[in-house]
């Protein structure tokens, strides 16, 4: 299956239109979260990726944005990771990080911090993001740990 998958940018209306649905009914709509409650201030500096089937279902998002302040000046932040639940444990959501990773090293990034749901933790410890404190709590109840990763020197 996933050799008959493939990573792009949304880029056509139809595209980006089914990217935001995805991302809200993943991670927004289970609590109870309105249509549009899955977009921030960044989506258009950020750089967005989804995984694709040949029929052109999304099983897999995730994005990454530069972070310019002064204490971290070569910083991005990747955010929006949702994988399609019956996908999940495939490594689709590996390949949508690593190549969120190479959009990083490639714009001379040297450090990406992200903001893990307690039930990701494992997923992006196995693949080398270390815990740096606890975060927020989203709607009440989701946990989220601050973590981040040293892509270069």
């Amino acid at each position: 299956m996933i050799n008959s998958c493939i990573i792009k940018e949304p880029k056509s209306k139809k595209d980006i239109d089914a990217y935001y649905f995805f991302r809200w009914k993943i991670l927004r709509k289970p609590f109870g979260q309105l249509l549009g409650s899955e977009k921030d201030d960044y989506e258009k500096k950020s750089f967005h990726l989804m995984m694709v089937n040949k029929s052109n279902d999304i099983l897999a998002i995730g994005r990454i944005h530069i972070v310019n302040n002064e204490s971290n000046p070569l910083a991005a932040q990747i955010r929006y990771m949702a994988v399609k639940n019956k996908c999940e444990r495939l490594g689709f959501g590996t390949m949508i990080l690593k190549s969120l990773e190479k959009y990083a090293i490639d714009n001379n990034i040297k450090i990406i911090f992200l903001n893990s749901r307690e039930s990701a933790i494992k997923f992006y410890k196995k693949n080398g993001y270390q815990i740096i404190n606890k975060a927020h709590t989203l709607y009440g109840t989701i946990k989220h740990w601050s973590m981040q990763k040293k892509i270069k020197d």
